[in-house]
């Protein structure tokens, strides 16, 4: 039985504005097996977010989709209509947005914005829908869901917005998950408890998650496969074991490298000299030279290709040929 839910091929996204193209995801390549988790992980500006909003057609205006396929149980969402998009994304993709004071209408209840979308998609009462959103909000941790469901989202902390996000985008029993940072601007604790809750739900309802993050340490612990995407391309890709046991690429060394460590004497932190290259100029050679700690001459006017190093282990580097 075939267990892929999700495989984006060559996927090509630019941004067209008045300076000229931004190539901002450029021959992407992934797949996503229902239950598991794929990290997407990178400096901001290497292409997560935009290759997430690409599988939602969720993109600005501005943004559009060159090239590539993006196969939901083997229909290509590129080649739908609106309306039979509309029919699949919240239903069967879903999605959690960066910063859920954004993601959620000021003006009106949480209970209001939750129960819309059950309504529209369900054939239930308004009565049945608010028993509904009852249940999602304490399934998500929300104490007294009877009287938070009143509630505005300015009325919530920030890790009570992001639980009613993520009671949102389940409202409608999604097969996959995408997940953009959903911990971001939130202390520690919240942090562990939003994960713990994700980490949960997926195991009740055998979810897929595509989880976008910058913390190397939730990857470690939460996420099958990782991606490692640098200036609009996957650089790295590998399980989460084969990756933290032995990166292959510069970038993902360097990336590892600047984790903060506790133990032995006190060190000056790691970091990654230099900053991800403009998209709209991008060099023609390896997009990683100028940063890279183990380039030589022949790096510079190289174009690596993501080729299988290990079984199941890919990487884009002139050192792997």
């Amino acid at each position: 039985m075939n267990d892929i839910l999700l495989e984006v091929n060559n996927l090509h996204t630019s941004f067209f504005t008045d300076a000229g193209e931004v190539k901002a995801v450029r021959g992407i390549n992934l797949s996503l097996e229902k239950g598991k988790t794929l990290g997407l992980v990178g400096e901001s500006g290497s292409g997560k977010t935009v290759t997430a909003l690409s599988i939602m057609q969720l993109l600005p205006n501005l943004a559009k989709i060159t090239d590539g396929s993006i196969l939901y149980k083997g229909k290509d969402l590129l080649k739908l209509s609106q309306e039979n998009l509309r029919k699949i994304r919240g239903k069967e993709i879903s999605m959690i947005f960066q910063e859920p004071m954004t993601a959620l209408n000021p003006v009106f209840t949480i209970g209001e914005q939750i129960r819309e979308a059950i309504e529209l998609n369900r054939n239930v009462s308004r009565k049945e829908a608010t028993t509904q959103v009852m249940k999602l909000l304490e399934s998500v941790g929300i104490p007294e869901p009877s009287k938070r469901i009143n509630d505005y989202p300015h009325q919530l902390s920030g890790g009570m917005r992001q639980r009613v996000v993520i009671a949102m985008a389940l409202s409608l029993s999604p097969e996959i998950l995408i997940a953009d940072e959903p911990t971001t601007a939130l202390d520690v604790t919240v942090q562990a408890q939003i994960l713990e809750l994700l980490g949960s739900l997926q195991k009740e309802n055998n979810i897929a998650i595509i989880l976008i993050t910058h913390d190397l340490g939730v990857v470690a612990e939460r996420v099958d496969f990782v991606a490692v995407m640098y200036a609009g391309i996957i650089v790295e890709y590998a399980s989460t074991q084969s990756l933290f046991a032995e990166p292959l690429h510069p970038y993902t060394q360097a990336l590892l490298n600047s984790i903060p460590k506790i133990e032995g004497e006190d060190k000056k932190l790691n970091t990654l000299k230099g900053s991800v290259p403009q998209l709209a100029a991008l060099p023609s050679g390896c997009i990683f030279y100028e940063r890279c700690s183990k380039k030589s001459n022949n790096c510079k006017d190289a174009v690596p290709q993501l080729i299988e190093v290990k079984e199941g282990h890919l990487v884009s580097c002139c050192l792997y040929k």
